[in-house]
C-alpha cells in the first residue's frame, strides 16, 4: 500500500496575508471586562509581588471560554476570510481535490484557526492552545508553543509521519523559523511576502509568489 502525502501549511502570512495573533488579541481585550488599565495594573502587582510568571496572552486573562468562541468566529469572517493569499488557497484546495492530507501548521491560535478549518473542510490543526481553568482563559499557552521545530514536536503527536511519503510530501511558509517544517519534505515552498529571501534561495527552496 503506498504512502499517503502531506501538504503542511503555515497560516499567518502564508493563507493569510497579515499576522492574525497580532489583530486577534486587541480584539479580544475589547470584548473581556476582566481587561481594563486598573485591573491590568492591581494583577501585574501581584505577580511581581508573589514571583509568578506573569500570563503570556494578557487579553485573554478570564476571558469566558464560550465568549472567546464567539470573538474567534468573527475574527475570521469579519478579517481573515478577507485579507486570505488566493495563490496559497489555491495550492490548498487542489492537495484536498488530490486526496492529500492537509495540516495547518501555525503558532497562531488554535481557537481561532479551528473555525477557519471548519469552513474549507481541513481535520488537521496544530497551533497553540490555550489554558482553562473553570471555563475561563487564563492568558497561558496549553502545552507548547508551537513555533520553530516544536511544529514538529507537535505535528509528530498528531499523525504517524511514517505512514507519509515525505519525499513527495508538500510544506507552505513564509518564515525562516520554519526551515525545520519546510526541511521535512521534499517539496518545500516559501511564499514570498516581501521579506528577506536569502535563506530560502541559499537552501534551494521554490519560492511561491503571493496573489
Amino acid at each position: 500500500m503506498s504512502k499517503k502525502i502531506l501538504a503542511l501549511f503555515d497560516f499567518c502570512e502564508t493563507l493569510t496575508n497579515f499576522q492574525t495573533l497580532d489583530s486577534f488579541l486587541p480584539l479580544a481585550g475589547k470584548y473581556n471586562f476582566n481587561y481594563t488599565e486598573q485591573q491590568n495594573f492591581e494583577r501585574r502587582k501581584n505577580y511581581e509581588k508573589l514571583k509568578l510568571i506573569y500570563p503570556r496572552y494578557e487579553p485573554l486573562i478570564d476571558l469566558d471560554f464560550k465568549e472567546a468562541k464567539k470573538i474567534a468566529q468573527e475574527f475570521i469572517y469579519d478579517q481573515v476570510i478577507h485579507n486570505l493569499n488566493h495563490k496559497v488557497m489555491n495550492k490548498l484546495f487542489y492537495h484536498q481535490d488530490q486526496g492529500h492530507t492537509v495540516v495547518i501548521v501555525s503558532g497562531g491560535l488554535e481557537i481561532y484557526i479551528e473555525e477557519f478549518a471548519k469552513i474549507y473542510s481541513i481535520k488537521h490543526i496544530i497551533a497553540v492552545s490555550l489554558e482553562q481553568r473553570y471555563g475561563k482563559l487564563t492568558g497561558n499557552i496549553d502545552g507548547i508553543h508551537t513555533m520553530q521545530e516544536r511544529k514538529l514536536y507537535k505535528l509528530s503527536l498528531e499523525l504517524n509521519l511514517n505512514n507519509y511519503d515525505l519525499k513527495n510530501s508538500y510544506a507552505y511558509s513564509d518564515c525562516v523559523s520554519d526551515i525545520p517544517l519546510l526541511s521535512l519534505v521534499g517539496n518545500p515552498f516559501v511564499i514570498n511576502c516581501g521579506k528577506d529571501l536569502a535563506w530560502a534561495k541559499i537552501l534551494n527552496f521554490n519560492i511561491l509568489e503571493r496573489n
